[in-house]
């Protein structure tokens, strides 16, 4: 089984630009792939654009779109494909994720998304955005494949949003990521009714 880590090197998370300079993002971007290596153990990124943060790291460029991308790599090998994006994973996560059985198992996001994903059929392809999750388990039916759901939540917290940078915050300690934005001032206010993210 072969790992795979997309990752965006170009202006990642736009959505934190709000509360994120577009250094903070993309340096938030990186230890978040630090994170899902750290989980992974032996995967390969790959990246849609060459860039310095990649050295040392295993990787392959590949310019085409996710969903080329992505599924070319299926129709060669039983492939799991973990987005570059879910700080919160842990080995025992990733492993367990791994050893699931099924033609297809999903991870999905909190929104629809498809946050994990792993296949053992070359006839499996890939749709993701907008409701990716919903796609890949109709892809499932349309090709008679043994669909399988992996819950978790940490596989399902992907960071895209600062609503996400809260749950990074509460739950992350221990992370790369957690301690940049730890660096940045960011901690969570208790004091309120709900918990609250925020910067000094």
């Amino acid at each position: 089984m072969k790992i795979y880590v997309p990752f965006k090197p170009e202006n990642p998370k736009s959505r934190l630009s709000g509360v994120l300079s577009p250094d903070e993002r993309k340096k938030l971007a990186y230890f978040m792939l630090l994170d899902v290596i750290d989980a992974c153990g032996d995967c390969t990124v790959v990246s849609s654009s060459s860039s310095k943060l990649l050295e040392g790291i295993k990787h392959e460029i590949d310019n085409r779109s996710l969903d080329e991308a992505v599924t070319s790599r299926i129709k060669q090998n039983d492939a799991a494909i973990i987005m570059s994006d879910l700080a919160l994973l842990t080995e025992k996560t990733v492993e367990r994720f791994i050893e699931m059985d099924g033609d297809v198992v999903l991870a999905p996001g909190r929104k629809g998304g498809t946050n994990m994903l792993l296949s053992r059929s070359r006839q499996f392809y890939t749709s993701y955005h907008y409701g990716s999750f919903f796609k890949h388990v109709d892809i499932c039916r349309k090709l008679k494949l043994e669909c399988r759901i992996f819950d978790s939540f940490f596989a399902s917290v992907d960071i895209d949003e600062e609503d996400d940078l809260l749950e990074l915050v509460l739950h992350g300690r221990g992370k790369r990521s957690y301690e940049y934005l730890e660096d940045l001032g960011f901690y969570v206010d208790l004091s309120g009714k709900d918990p609250k993210l925020v910067r000094e």
